[in-house]
């Protein structure tokens, strides 16, 4: 692959991926997601568009999620806190 043809790649896969982002305050977090993008996005031959770059997207947030905190786990370790603050 040229140069020319990779930076030209890179430009269009970071434009596809701020096209969809969400997360104004992480952009670090967007560039970590535009190289993973990079790395999914090897040439095989297929012909890869924007679908596929949102996928990756999808993908590389639900990986990142897999950890993520939610609003009924919240909920659960403020009964449980306030639990053991009454039985102290």
């Amino acid at each position: 692959m040229s140069n020319e043809f990779r930076e030209q790649l890179l430009e269009y896969i970071s434009d596809t991926v701020a096209d969809v982002w969400q997360l104004e305050s992480r952009p670090d977090l967007e560039k970590d997601c535009v190289e993973y993008v990079v790395e999914q996005f090897d040439d095989d031959g297929y012909s890869k568009d924007d679908d596929f770059i949102k996928y990756l997207v999808i993908q590389f947030l639900s990986n990142h999620c897999r950890e993520a905190v939610s609003s009924q786990d919240l909920e659960y370790m403020a009964i449980s806190e306030k639990e053991k603050l009454l039985n102290i």
